[in-house]
């Protein structure tokens, strides 16, 4: 008996069971989490190919665990003895000048794949003339009072720019300005000026050129300078001169929230002269230098520098005005990037992405890692622009994933990085138009379902039947082997109470089998009922009369007449080889 009734029980149970591991199942999907970097490299790493090991760090955070994988100029890169991957982490020993080139870390799981920012790994390098050509020594001649500049060449090549620093020979060796000498400026692009010499400045002087990540120098061009006394009838006149100028800033792109330092040198004897700035915005400054901190395009415009001196009667003599213009670029930054997305298996999913920048950014899509245009199945996807915002739409999404959206110009990128994940069961609404299509997929499941609940049902009601019938017969086999008719009626009383128990068994059995079934439906309904999808407009049309349909340009006519196909494809990083315009 306890046996029968176990096996009624152990069917129930396995139903149960199914149904809840199905539900387990879903959830561990929907709790898997695409990987979202949380460190990266530099986005410009200078090394000395001396240099022991370079290292580009790496990491990020997911659910499950997350695979880390590099890529060279958009390329795998083969991992050796001296090519590791330490967790996320890039190591690379005794590195040499072939290991140049674009570097960017993929970090994957099964729910996707994000992608870091591309650094660009340059040897430092620096080159200057032959030993020869910068032993020669050029001859220059000046008099006492004269303004002079003198300029360090002979450097060819810097990597990274070098610093250029000026010395002065004695009998014995070279030594470095005296930077507090108010009559001589070194400028950062290897000028030296003075803005009057005297017979104490004659010389040999010798430019270096610095590279701090190599922390060596060489150097450049050498100057024999001779300078002769003063007329006295010649700085008299000198006096009562305006001011000359020797040297002003070139004019300069700079990007949003730097700074950069305008520079105006005026020769002049005595030094007595001040310098004036007129700014774009027409308010003035003194100084010789002038400061541009935090720019913004509010300071974008061209900065004027003149020297004036007042003479012994009050009038002011003014110099030759200098210019520099300044343009004020920004390095792209996002105005709508792409939002994380719940959705159901099957559904299509739209993201948006704008960016802003000087030059406008271009803006390139990629899932898990992968740049569209290297997707197989190129109907999967749809993109279009209207000349301002982005749209990706992604159809039938069947797993978890990442959508990166990568806006760049000339002055960098940023990337931005959304995950798509699936809604929990209890989250579909039936009601919502969008979903409908996968209503029928969740009908089937819960039909499936249904069936099994019903076949196992049907089991259990024949496993109680066929106890209750075997209970009978061995009741009945009992009764005519005893042969004894005195006890006829006790046995026939005895049978009876049998089939009362075993009715009332019966009648259990059936009564936790519907308990169950209603349990498990109500559920089904539930969890059909509050599910819901995010809205993906159907009739949005772009401006501008342009769609990119992967990536080729369609025209449409405004009456909606027909489409055209543009054969001009728009170029892209990939052409380079890489994922992204550093």
């Amino acid at each position: 008996m306890t046996c029968q009734y176990f096996s009624a029980v152990s069917l129930l149970c396995s139903l149960i069971m199914t149904t809840s591991v199905r539900s387990r199942s879903f959830d561990k999907k929907s709790h898997a989490t695409p990987p979202v970097i949380s460190d990266g490299p530099n986005y410009h790493v200078y090394f000395n190919p001396g240099d022991s090991r370079i290292t580009l760090p790496c990491a990020a955070t997911g659910t499950p665990p997350i695979a880390y994988k590099w890529t060279r100029n958009g390329v795998p890169l083969d991992v050796d003895d001296r090519v590791k991957v330490d967790g996320g982490t890039l190591l690379m020993r005794n590195p040499t000048t072939t290991y140049e080139g674009y570097y960017q870390c993929i970090a994957s799981n099964d729910a996707g794949a994000a992608m870091s920012n591309v650094t660009f790994v340059q040897a430092a390098v620096l080159q200057t003339s032959d030993a020869r050509t910068r032993a020669m020594v050029t001859s220059q001649s000046a008099t006492s009072a004269d303004p002079l500049k003198l300029r360090c060449s002979h450097v060819i090549r810097s990597i990274p720019a070098p610093v250029f620093e000026w010395e002065k020979k004695t009998t014995a060796d070279y030594f470095r300005l005296n930077k507090f000498d108010s009559r001589i400026t070194q400028t950062i692009d290897g000028w030296i000026v003075f803005a009057f010499v005297q017979t104490s400045d004659s010389g040999e002087y010798k430019c270096l050129s610095y590279n701090n990540i190599l922390q060596e120098s060489l150097g450049g061009s050498k100057f024999q300078l001779n300078v002769e006394p003063y007329n006295a009838s010649v700085v008299e006149r000198k006096v009562h001169e305006a001011p000359v100028l020797l040297y002003s800033t070139s004019n300069a792109t700079m990007v949003e929230r730097e700074k950069l330092t305008l520079t105006c040198l005026f020769g002049s004897w005595p030094l007595g002269y001040q310098v004036e700035w007129t700014l774009p915005s027409g308010e003035m400054a003194n100084g010789s230098s002038f400061t541009i901190v935090n720019a913004s395009v509010k300071d974008e415009g061209v900065y004027k520098c003149r020297a004036y001196k007042t003479t012994t009667l009050g009038s002011k003599r003014y110099s030759q005005t200098g210019h520099v213009s300044v343009q004020i670029d920004a390095i792209p930054s996002f105005t709508i990037f792409p939002a994380d997305q719940e959705v159901v298996r099957g559904q299509r999913v739209n993201f948006s992405c704008q960016g802003q920048g000087r030059p406008t950014p271009n803006v390139t899509w990629y899932a898990n890692g992968t740049s569209l245009g290297q997707i197989e199945d190129p109907a999967s996807y749809v993109t279009f622009s209207d000349g301002l915002t982005a749209f990706l739409y992604l159809n039938d999404i069947q797993a978890t994933a990442t959508v990166t959206c990568n806006i760049s110009n000339v002055h960098g990128y940023r990337l931005h990085t959304a995950k798509i994940v699936f809604a929990s069961e209890s989250d579909v609404d039936i009601t919502n138009p969008s979903s409908q299509s996968r209503s029928v997929q969740r009908s089937t499941e819960s039909a499936e379902l249904s069936s099994t609940l019903s076949k196992t049902s049907t089991e259990a009601y024949h496993t109680v039947s066929t106890y209750s019938k075997q209970t009978l017969v061995s009741k009945e086999n009992g009764s005519s082997k005893s042969g004894h008719s005195g006890k006829s009626e006790a046995h026939t009383s005895n049978s009876a109470t049998s089939i009362v128990y075993t009715s009332a068994g019966v009648v259990g059995g059936l009564v936790v089998i519907v308990v169950v079934i209603i349990v498990v439906v109500l559920y089904i309904r539930r969890r059909n009922r509050n599910r819901a999808d995010p809205v993906v407009p159907r009739d949005y049309r772009p401006r501008n009369d342009i769609l990119i349909v992967n990536n080729q340009r369609v025209a449409y006519d405004s009456d909606d007449s027909g489409l055209g196909i543009d054969d001009q494809r728009p170029e892209n990083n990939e052409q380079r080889g890489l994922r992204q315009q550093p």
